[in-house]
Protein backbone atom coordinates (compact mmCIF):
# COMPACT_ATOMS: atom_id res chain seq x y z
CA UNK A 1 0.00 0.00 0.00
CA UNK A 2 3.20 2.38 0.69
CA UNK A 3 4.74 1.64 -2.52
CA UNK A 4 1.45 2.40 -4.51
CA UNK A 5 1.06 5.77 -2.73
CA UNK A 6 4.23 6.64 -3.25
CA UNK A 7 4.09 5.57 -6.82
CA UNK A 8 0.83 7.52 -7.50
CA UNK A 9 2.55 10.60 -5.67
CA UNK A 10 5.33 10.13 -8.09
CA UNK A 11 3.48 10.27 -11.38
CA UNK A 12 1.53 13.01 -10.28
CA UNK A 13 4.31 15.26 -9.72
CA UNK A 14 5.74 14.15 -13.01
CA UNK A 15 2.75 15.26 -15.00
CA UNK A 16 2.02 18.45 -13.24
CA UNK A 17 5.69 19.45 -13.98
CA UNK A 18 4.92 18.75 -17.22
CA UNK A 19 1.86 20.36 -17.55
CA UNK A 20 3.21 23.94 -16.14
CA UNK A 21 6.05 23.69 -18.84
CA UNK A 22 3.56 23.21 -21.80
CA UNK A 23 1.48 26.03 -20.70
CA UNK A 24 4.45 28.49 -20.33
CA UNK A 25 5.14 27.40 -23.71
CA UNK A 26 1.65 28.30 -24.51
CA UNK A 27 1.59 31.41 -22.92
CA UNK A 28 5.10 32.89 -24.04
CA UNK A 29 4.05 35.88 -26.12
CA UNK A 30 5.35 35.61 -29.36
CA UNK A 31 8.02 38.70 -28.96
CA UNK A 32 10.14 36.37 -26.29
CA UNK A 33 10.29 33.68 -29.17
CA UNK A 34 14.05 32.38 -29.23
CA UNK A 35 14.27 32.31 -32.92
CA UNK A 36 17.01 34.67 -33.22
CA UNK A 37 15.88 35.63 -37.11
CA UNK A 38 12.81 37.33 -35.41
CA UNK A 39 13.28 40.98 -35.49
CA UNK A 40 11.52 44.30 -34.44
CA UNK A 41 11.93 47.24 -36.43
CA UNK A 42 11.57 51.21 -35.10
CA UNK A 43 11.88 54.08 -38.26
CA UNK A 44 12.25 57.25 -36.90
CA UNK A 45 11.76 60.13 -40.09
CA UNK A 46 14.06 63.17 -39.31
CA UNK A 47 14.70 65.96 -41.84
CA UNK A 48 17.92 65.43 -42.96
CA UNK A 49 18.87 61.87 -41.34
CA UNK A 50 16.85 58.60 -40.82
CA UNK A 51 17.19 55.91 -37.48
CA UNK A 52 16.44 52.63 -37.92
CA UNK A 53 16.39 50.58 -34.76
CA UNK A 54 15.84 46.86 -35.27
CA UNK A 55 15.51 44.50 -32.00
CA UNK A 56 16.51 40.87 -32.15
CA UNK A 57 16.75 37.99 -29.14
CA UNK A 58 19.93 39.05 -27.96
CA UNK A 59 21.07 42.37 -30.10
CA UNK A 60 19.57 45.35 -30.97
CA UNK A 61 21.37 47.71 -34.19
CA UNK A 62 20.68 51.29 -34.53
CA UNK A 63 21.79 52.75 -37.62
CA UNK A 64 21.67 55.86 -38.78
CA UNK A 65 21.21 56.88 -42.03
CA UNK A 66 22.46 60.63 -44.11
CA UNK A 67 19.44 61.57 -46.21
CA UNK A 68 20.60 61.74 -50.09
CA UNK A 69 20.28 64.91 -52.40
CA UNK A 70 17.36 64.06 -54.14
CA UNK A 71 15.05 64.41 -50.71
CA UNK A 72 16.83 68.30 -50.93
CA UNK A 73 15.68 68.71 -54.56
CA UNK A 74 12.47 67.30 -53.96
CA UNK A 75 11.24 70.36 -51.69
CA UNK A 76 8.95 72.63 -52.36
CA UNK A 77 9.48 75.97 -53.89
CA UNK A 78 11.27 78.98 -51.90
CA UNK A 79 12.33 82.15 -52.88
CA UNK A 80 15.38 83.91 -53.12
CA UNK A 81 14.42 87.26 -52.15
CA UNK A 82 15.17 87.87 -48.55
CA UNK A 83 18.74 89.01 -47.52
CA UNK A 84 21.73 91.69 -47.20
CA UNK A 85 22.05 94.12 -50.34
CA UNK A 86 24.51 96.71 -51.71
CA UNK A 87 24.95 98.53 -54.52
CA UNK A 88 25.19 102.09 -56.12
CA UNK A 89 22.40 104.77 -56.53
CA UNK A 90 22.35 107.69 -58.26
CA UNK A 91 19.22 109.35 -60.42
CA UNK A 92 17.72 109.43 -63.99
CA UNK A 93 16.54 112.71 -65.92
CA UNK A 94 14.75 110.85 -68.21
CA UNK A 95 14.78 107.19 -69.83
CA UNK A 96 17.94 106.03 -68.92
CA UNK A 97 20.11 109.19 -69.15
CA UNK A 98 21.64 110.95 -66.34
CA UNK A 99 22.13 114.68 -67.76
CA UNK A 100 20.68 117.07 -65.77
CA UNK A 101 19.13 120.28 -67.00
CA UNK A 102 20.16 123.51 -66.94
CA UNK A 103 19.95 124.90 -63.60
CA UNK A 104 20.49 121.28 -61.76
CA UNK A 105 23.95 120.98 -61.70
CA UNK A 106 23.59 121.03 -58.10
CA UNK A 107 22.19 117.46 -58.17
CA UNK A 108 24.82 115.82 -59.87
CA UNK A 109 25.57 112.46 -57.89
CA UNK A 110 28.97 111.21 -56.59
CA UNK A 111 29.40 107.71 -58.01
CA UNK A 112 30.46 106.42 -54.33
CA UNK A 113 26.86 106.94 -52.96
CA UNK A 114 25.70 103.56 -51.65
CA UNK A 115 21.94 101.83 -51.31
CA UNK A 116 22.11 99.56 -48.01
CA UNK A 117 19.03 97.06 -47.83
CA UNK A 118 18.24 93.78 -45.82
CA UNK A 119 14.68 91.80 -47.07
CA UNK A 120 13.21 89.96 -44.71
CA UNK A 121 12.08 86.26 -44.84
CA UNK A 122 9.32 86.48 -47.77
CA UNK A 123 6.00 84.90 -48.54
CA UNK A 124 6.37 82.27 -51.14
CA UNK A 125 3.56 81.08 -53.22
CA UNK A 126 4.51 78.36 -55.45
CA UNK A 127 3.04 77.96 -58.80
CA UNK A 128 5.44 74.67 -59.63
CA UNK A 129 8.11 73.36 -58.13
CA UNK A 130 10.69 75.71 -59.81
CA UNK A 131 8.40 78.53 -60.47
CA UNK A 132 6.56 81.02 -58.34
CA UNK A 133 5.77 84.55 -56.53
CA UNK A 134 7.99 85.95 -54.00
CA UNK A 135 7.09 88.64 -51.75
CA UNK A 136 8.95 90.32 -48.29
CA UNK A 137 9.37 93.01 -46.44
CA UNK A 138 12.68 95.01 -46.11
CA UNK A 139 14.04 98.21 -45.84
CA UNK A 140 16.63 100.57 -47.72
CA UNK A 141 18.83 102.96 -46.87
CA UNK A 142 19.94 105.57 -49.89
CA UNK A 143 23.01 107.68 -49.33
CA UNK A 144 23.21 110.30 -52.24
CA UNK A 145 27.21 112.62 -52.19
CA UNK A 146 26.64 115.64 -53.69
CA UNK A 147 29.58 116.22 -56.43
CA UNK A 148 29.66 119.75 -56.03
CA UNK A 149 30.40 122.00 -53.43
CA UNK A 150 26.91 122.32 -52.08
CA UNK A 151 23.63 120.63 -50.29
CA UNK A 152 20.09 121.17 -50.88
CA UNK A 153 17.01 123.26 -49.03
CA UNK A 154 13.89 124.49 -49.31
CA UNK A 155 13.58 127.89 -50.80
CA UNK A 156 10.93 130.94 -49.69
CA UNK A 157 8.79 128.75 -51.37
CA UNK A 158 9.03 125.74 -50.40
CA UNK A 159 10.75 124.79 -53.50
CA UNK A 160 14.13 122.68 -53.28
CA UNK A 161 17.15 124.97 -54.25
CA UNK A 162 20.95 124.22 -53.99
CA UNK A 163 22.21 125.29 -50.71
CA UNK A 164 26.07 126.61 -50.51
CA UNK A 165 28.74 127.33 -47.90
CA UNK A 166 29.77 130.72 -46.72
CA UNK A 167 32.94 132.26 -49.11
CA UNK A 168 35.93 130.45 -48.36
CA UNK A 169 34.78 127.22 -47.14
CA UNK A 170 35.01 123.64 -48.72
CA UNK A 171 32.55 121.00 -48.44
CA UNK A 172 34.36 117.95 -47.21
CA UNK A 173 31.01 115.85 -46.86
CA UNK A 174 27.85 116.73 -48.63
CA UNK A 175 24.99 113.95 -48.67
CA UNK A 176 20.88 113.56 -48.44
CA UNK A 177 20.41 110.39 -46.55
CA UNK A 178 16.41 108.76 -46.88
CA UNK A 179 15.42 105.53 -45.04
CA UNK A 180 12.66 103.25 -46.98
CA UNK A 181 10.15 100.69 -46.11
CA UNK A 182 10.05 98.60 -49.28
CA UNK A 183 7.60 95.61 -50.38
CA UNK A 184 8.72 94.19 -53.73
CA UNK A 185 6.33 91.51 -55.28
CA UNK A 186 8.63 89.07 -57.92
CA UNK A 187 7.87 86.32 -60.39
CA UNK A 188 11.27 84.10 -59.91
CA UNK A 189 12.31 80.74 -62.31
CA UNK A 190 14.67 78.30 -60.45
CA UNK A 191 17.55 76.53 -62.71
CA UNK A 192 18.61 73.64 -60.95
CA UNK A 193 22.20 72.38 -61.19
CA UNK A 194 23.80 69.05 -59.78
CA UNK A 195 25.21 70.55 -56.73
CA UNK A 196 21.65 70.90 -54.94
CA UNK A 197 22.02 75.36 -55.70
CA UNK A 198 19.96 76.88 -58.47
CA UNK A 199 20.35 79.85 -60.49
CA UNK A 200 17.25 82.28 -60.21
CA UNK A 201 15.41 84.90 -62.11
CA UNK A 202 13.21 87.04 -60.55
CA UNK A 203 11.16 90.45 -61.90
CA UNK A 204 8.31 92.50 -60.89
CA UNK A 205 7.51 95.61 -59.23
CA UNK A 206 8.35 97.42 -56.18
CA UNK A 207 6.43 99.76 -53.53
CA UNK A 208 7.95 102.26 -51.05
CA UNK A 209 7.37 104.06 -48.28
CA UNK A 210 9.79 106.93 -46.71
CA UNK A 211 10.43 106.68 -43.61
CA UNK A 212 13.16 109.72 -42.89
CA UNK A 213 14.84 111.84 -45.10
CA UNK A 214 18.05 113.69 -43.80
CA UNK A 215 21.08 115.61 -44.73
CA UNK A 216 24.27 116.34 -43.49
CA UNK A 217 27.36 118.29 -44.22
CA UNK A 218 30.71 118.36 -42.64
CA UNK A 219 33.54 121.28 -42.93
CA UNK A 220 36.95 122.65 -41.81
CA UNK A 221 37.46 126.00 -41.48
CA UNK A 222 39.89 125.33 -38.40
CA UNK A 223 38.07 123.48 -36.83
CA UNK A 224 36.34 120.47 -37.57
CA UNK A 225 32.53 121.49 -37.86
CA UNK A 226 29.36 119.36 -38.60
CA UNK A 227 25.43 119.75 -38.96
CA UNK A 228 22.79 117.60 -39.94
CA UNK A 229 19.15 118.57 -40.43
CA UNK A 230 15.74 116.32 -40.52
CA UNK A 231 13.75 117.91 -43.40
CA UNK A 232 11.12 116.23 -45.64
CA UNK A 233 12.95 118.07 -48.89
CA UNK A 234 9.61 117.35 -50.47
CA UNK A 235 10.18 114.02 -51.33
CA UNK A 236 7.32 111.39 -52.37
CA UNK A 237 6.40 109.53 -49.35
CA UNK A 238 5.16 106.68 -52.10
CA UNK A 239 7.10 105.48 -54.57
CA UNK A 240 6.68 102.63 -56.68
CA UNK A 241 9.31 101.33 -59.78
CA UNK A 242 10.28 97.90 -61.29
CA UNK A 243 13.56 95.74 -59.96
CA UNK A 244 15.21 92.69 -61.21
CA UNK A 245 17.54 89.89 -59.76
CA UNK A 246 19.52 87.27 -61.48
CA UNK A 247 22.47 85.19 -58.92
CA UNK A 248 23.29 81.42 -58.25
CA UNK A 249 23.17 80.12 -54.75
CA UNK A 250 23.69 82.87 -52.36
CA UNK A 251 24.71 85.69 -54.73
CA UNK A 252 22.53 87.61 -56.64
CA UNK A 253 22.88 90.96 -58.74
CA UNK A 254 20.10 93.27 -58.54
CA UNK A 255 18.71 96.38 -60.33
CA UNK A 256 15.97 98.64 -59.45
CA UNK A 257 14.22 101.81 -61.45
CA UNK A 258 11.38 104.24 -59.65
CA UNK A 259 8.87 105.31 -61.60
CA UNK A 260 7.57 108.06 -59.01
CA UNK A 261 9.99 110.95 -59.18
CA UNK A 262 11.95 111.62 -56.35
CA UNK A 263 10.44 115.35 -55.37
CA UNK A 264 6.79 116.24 -55.36
CA UNK A 265 5.81 117.49 -58.54
CA UNK A 266 6.83 121.38 -59.15
CA UNK A 267 8.83 121.37 -55.44
CA UNK A 268 12.07 120.10 -57.24
CA UNK A 269 13.93 118.48 -60.00
CA UNK A 270 12.15 116.06 -62.16
CA UNK A 271 14.54 112.97 -61.19
CA UNK A 272 13.74 109.39 -60.57
CA UNK A 273 16.15 107.12 -58.44
CA UNK A 274 17.80 103.81 -59.34
CA UNK A 275 20.07 101.25 -57.44
CA UNK A 276 21.95 98.66 -59.05
CA UNK A 277 23.72 96.29 -56.33
CA UNK A 278 24.69 92.54 -55.22
CA UNK A 279 22.96 90.61 -52.71
CA UNK A 280 23.66 87.86 -50.23
CA UNK A 281 20.29 85.75 -49.75
CA UNK A 282 19.64 83.76 -47.14
CA UNK A 283 18.45 80.39 -49.26
CA UNK A 284 20.53 78.60 -52.18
Amino acid sequence: MKKLILTTAFISFVAMSVFSQTQNEIDKPENQSEDKNVKHTLNIDLVKRSITVEEGYKKTNITVVKKDDQRYKSRNFRGHLAGFGIGYNNVLTDFWSKSLKPGEEYFDINSSSKAWSIMFPSVDVEITKHFGIVSAIGITLNNYHFNGNNNITKGVHGVILPLYPDQGIVYKKSKLHTGYINIPVMLELQIPTTNRKTINLSGGIVGAVKLWSKSKIVWDDGRKHKEKRNSDFNLNVLRWGTTARVGYGHFQVYGTTYFTPMFEKGKGPELYPFEAGVVFNWRR
